[in-house]
């Protein structure tokens, strides 16, 4: 077990999907909840639902930037190569095209697979770390507003009423290891 590990309370609500979360997360701006200490959990896009929320970049482009720089990259060990080691080859060209596509696109997907797996693992470990609440439920199409006490001034009881007024379904207080 790492020493560094601590319990943080995390409060858990969980609201029906289709719940306006604005109100909500104003509420909790206005007692003082700092936005960094807030993060909303959903199997979903929440198109609609919540605005003003910073949201993370999508992860396809991502990838579609990791791959246009791994084409790049493939150009480069390909006509690069040719470049830097001539050879006398009697009249045909050094660099083939089809041989430089076939480098160009294996470096492609892999730059776009390894930084697709890098972001998706720095995603999970950082939610972890910041010790963004769970419940299995969340997969069944509710949505969770977690709540990271140790950055909050206030008590778990006034926000709890502010959650329950909002129409949180179930609040559930956690002690998160992060």
């Amino acid at each position: 077990m790492d020493d560094r590990t601590t319990n943080v309370p995390v409060l858990l609500a969980l609201f029906r999907p289709g719940t306006r979360l604005d109100a909500v997360l104003a509420g909790l701006r206005a007692q003082g909840v700092p936005d960094h200490a807030t993060d909303i959990v959903s199997p979903l896009p929440l198109s609609g639902l919540v605005h003003g929320v910073s949201v993370q970049t999508p992860l396809y482009l991502i990838t579609i930037f990791a791959g246009v720089i791994g084409i790049g990259v493939g150009l480069f060990f390909a006509v690069g190569t040719a470049v830097m080691y001539p050879l006398m080859t009697g009249g045909k060209p050094i660099v083939s095209w089809p041989i430089v596509g076939i480098i160009s696109y294996e470096t492609m997907m892999l730059l776009a697979i390894v930084a697709t797996f890098l972001v998706v693992v720095r995603r999970i470990r950082r939610g972890h770390r910041r010790g963004v609440g769970y419940d299995p439920r969340i997969d069944d199409g509710m949505v969770g507003l977690s709540i990271v006490l140790a950055d909050v001034a206030m008590r778990p009881s006034s926000l709890r009423a502010l959650l329950e007024e909002a129409g949180a379904e179930n609040i559930v207080l956690k002690d998160e290891r992060v």
